[in-house]
């Protein structure tokens, strides 16, 4: 152990003649820990939140759509059996979009209706996690009962199945978009198309009538209030389609990778559009994101204000020990080592601070993620009724490699203060 190391040890934890230097630096210690006790905690809730955003988007539309305007896409075995050769796809379903009007026991209400196949939607999207069969509900299902219902109700959806058993066709409607309609799980409402058929007294739009089987909710809104799910074969007889759809929802292995895959995929035909979640949704991950930057930069100054007092502290640990210094020099002790020992204190004090709120945090982290510490109410928020909580260790460690660079970027100043102090000055008057 060097002479810097052994002296500034006994600077930093042995008794000092003024006690407010003492204070300062648990002070500073405290506030190092809050900064990173703060960033940690806040970047792994957003991180939770972007990744249950994430999945409801997925969980009501595709990772990859290619689709042809005005539902002109025929024949589509060949381009599903194309695009389920590419090793990043992992399933391929067809659906077809309609905007029409549904009317339940209130006014009216505009709809985007998506016609998907009951035994293929599973493979593209995971609408099995938030099929319901009640509007929010006291608490969300547990995994196994939600696989039970989403089974029941994907095949109580099939215009196949119903029609064999002779049973009313069914319909999925979006959570807020029933409550607007005032319509629960087993009433009926009434779709008006633009399709319109002759009569007597001329042209009418159609109207089918359909059973309310089950509640779609994803937690997100703009998707809950305006989604509502049929079998594609039985909106094909609607609006008279023969075997035209709108296109074929694709999923791969990795969502964030969408955008190159679309753009590899857009190469099988130029007849097709080829779009992908993270460009339709890409304002509001581009929002989160910027988001979190700024509350990155925001928090980060909670160090840089805890660094501060060190840097205090340090002076006055400096003006406090200015004979014993001046001793030193006499005794030999260069500008470099006396700088290192104040460096050495103020890196001990930047670690302390860093490493406990660094296991501070995860700790935060963790008993959020066990324990229900905040209840919120099911349907308000996307992924249940928890706080979101995912860590991230690349966040992690820049957290700690920023809280790192901070506390020992502030130890410079006060240290080559000491370094360059004059010997003669405190001994003058010894």
């Amino acid at each position: 152990m060097g002479y810097e190391t052994f002296i500034g040890k006994r600077y930093l934890f042995s008794p000092r003649q003024d006690r407010s230097i003492s204070v300062i630096t648990w002070i500073s210690i405290g506030g190092v820990a809050l900064g990173v006790i703060a960033l940690i905690v806040s970047t792994s809730v957003m991180n939770g939140f972007r990744t249950n955003l994430q999945n409801a988007v997925t969980g009501s539309l595709p990772h990859i759509t290619v689709f042809a305007w005005n539902d002109g896409m025929k024949d589509f075995s060949n381009l599903k059996e194309r695009l389920e050769a590419n090793p990043e796809v992992e399933g391929v379903a067809p659906y077809i979009y309609k905007q029409v009007l549904l009317t339940g026991k209130k006014q009216p209400k505009g709809a985007l209706l998506r016609g998907i196949d009951p035994d293929q939607e599973p493979r593209v999207t995971n609408i099995s996690s938030f099929l319901r069969e009640e509007i929010y509900g006291i608490s969300t299902p547990t995994e196994k009962n939600q696989t039970l219902i989403s089974k029941k109700l994907l095949k109580r959806l099939s215009h196949l199945e119903a029609r064999d058993k002779k049973l009313k066709d069914g319909i999925i409607l979006g959570a807020k978009l029933a409550r607007s309609l005032e319509i629960s799980v087993g009433d009926s409402v009434k779709l008006v198309s633009s399709e319109q058929r002759m009569t007597p007294i001329g042209d009418i739009p159609r109207i089918k009538k359909l059973k309310v089987i089950g509640i779609f909710e994803s937690g997100i809104s703009g998707y809950d209030e305006v989604l509502a799910f049929i079998d594609y074969r039985l909106l094909q007889k609607i609006y008279r389609m023969d075997e035209n759809i709108t296109g074929l929802g694709v999923k791969i292995s990795n969502p964030e990778n969408a955008p190159e895959i679309a753009n590899d995929l857009s190469e099988f035909s130029n007849d097709y559009i080829v779009g992908n979640w993270a460009d339709e949704n890409k304002s509001i991950f581009q929002v989160m994101k910027l988001e979190k930057i700024g509350l990155f930069l925001i928090l980060t100054l909670i160090i840089v204000v805890a660094a501060f007092n060190i840097v205090s502290s340090l002076i006055m640990l400096v003006l406090e020990k200015s004979r014993e210094i001046a001793i030193l020099k006499a005794l030999g002790a260069n500008d470099y080592g006396i700088r290192k020992i104040f460096f050495f204190q103020g890196l001990v004090i930047g670690s302390l601070g860093t490493v406990g709120g660094v296991l501070f945090g995860l700790a935060i982290c963790w008993v959020l993620i066990n324990f229900e510490i905040v209840d919120i109410p099911p349907g308000v928020y996307p992924g249940g009724n928890r706080i979101p909580v995912l860590i991230d260790w690349f966040d992690v460690a820049l957290t700690t490699l920023a809280s790192f660079l901070i506390c020992m970027l502030v130890t410079l100043y006060p240290s080559t203060k000491a370094s360059r102090l004059n010997p003669v000055d405190p001994l003058r008057y010894e």
